[in-house]
């Protein structure tokens, strides 16, 4: 991948713990909706990147069902009430704990938009701690809060067009055209606001650091699937914690089109042999860092 960031070299005598720990709090299970495979989906994409350890937080309820979908991941139950939703106290304290013990978090897909839900996203935006990568539903609870930016962490938001378009009208901000120059633009606008990083996902992906501004060359049709951002996340999620083993500083904005990259060169690997159609989340996972 030349001109793209590398990841730091494996030794030999190197344990799971040498190549990074990754959080994910994701998944719901309530009286409405169930979703299990979105925070499995982002585990197995940040193993096979090739981070040491993955720990995934779901709801309690669901806990063993998500395991069941990454075997290679542990799991941290978060406490539900009556209906099912995250229950706020509980699950901001066993998530703080899990922040604790990563060198990267991702929070968000299947996440769900409960009150425990905006406790959790909006307490690891109040606190030092590992780079944060927020997706799905976790951008949509930013959008919803009273106040945003100048948080004391590295933190990306990796929306799709009408997540950001939610975000932006929130903040109020202009929203981006079709066009690549508008795109770059909104890009730019809302990491200026935020002071993060943006993956602004679609056909030729924008990832903005203020006024850094690059666009990806790569990634087809074949990766409008579900699923598709939350393997994103996890690979986004395991280059971060791989990086954290490093004296150097961390560069989550180059960390960010290393993933982009790598995500977008599995679905060209699948495109090769299959084509543009038929492409499975976990199959596009099991992808990751197959294809130069």
């Amino acid at each position: 991948m030349s001109n793209l960031l590398a990841l730091p070299p494996r030794p030999e005598d190197g344990h799971k713990g040498t190549f990074g720990t990754v959080g994910i709090v994701g998944g719901q299970d309530n009286t409405d909706t169930t979703m299990v495979g979105a925070p499995a989906l982002a585990a197995r994409a940040a193993l096979r990147i090739g981070c040491g350890r993955v720990m995934i937080a779901s709801p309690r309820s669901i806990m063993s069902e998500v395991l069941g979908e990454c075997l290679s991941a542990t799991g941290r139950p978060l406490p539900q009430d009556g209906r099912g939703e995250l229950e706020s106290r509980g699950t901001v304290l066993a998530v703080a704990s899990l922040d604790a013990e990563t060198d990267a978090m991702a929070v968000g897909p299947g996440l769900g938009q409960s009150l425990g839900a905006v406790a959790v996203v909006s307490s690891l935006l109040s606190a030092e701690g590992p780079p944060l990568v927020l997706d799905a539903d976790a951008i949509h609870i930013v959008a919803g809060l009273d106040a945003v930016g100048g948080w004391s962490r590295h933190v990306v938001l990796t929306p799709h067009p009408g997540e950001f378009r939610v975000l932006a009208e929130a903040m109020g901000l202009a929203t981006p055209g079709s066009d690549d120059d508008s795109r770059r633009e909104a890009a730019i606008a809302m990491s200026d606001r935020l002071n993060a990083v943006i993956v602004l996902k679609g056909h030729g992906t924008v990832v903005a650091s203020g006024s850094d501004v690059w666009t990806s060359d790569e990634g087809g049709v074949e990766l409008a699937i579900p699923g598709s951002g939350d393997v994103l996340t996890g690979v986004l999620a395991g280059i971060l914690a791989q990086l954290a083993q490093s004296d150097e500083a961390v560069d989550v904005a180059a960390a960010a089109r290393l993933a982009v990259t790598t995500h977008a060169r599995a679905g060209a690997c699948w495109r090769r042999e299959r084509g543009t159609r038929g492409l499975l989340a976990e199959e596009l996972a099991d992808r990751i860092g197959l294809c130069p």
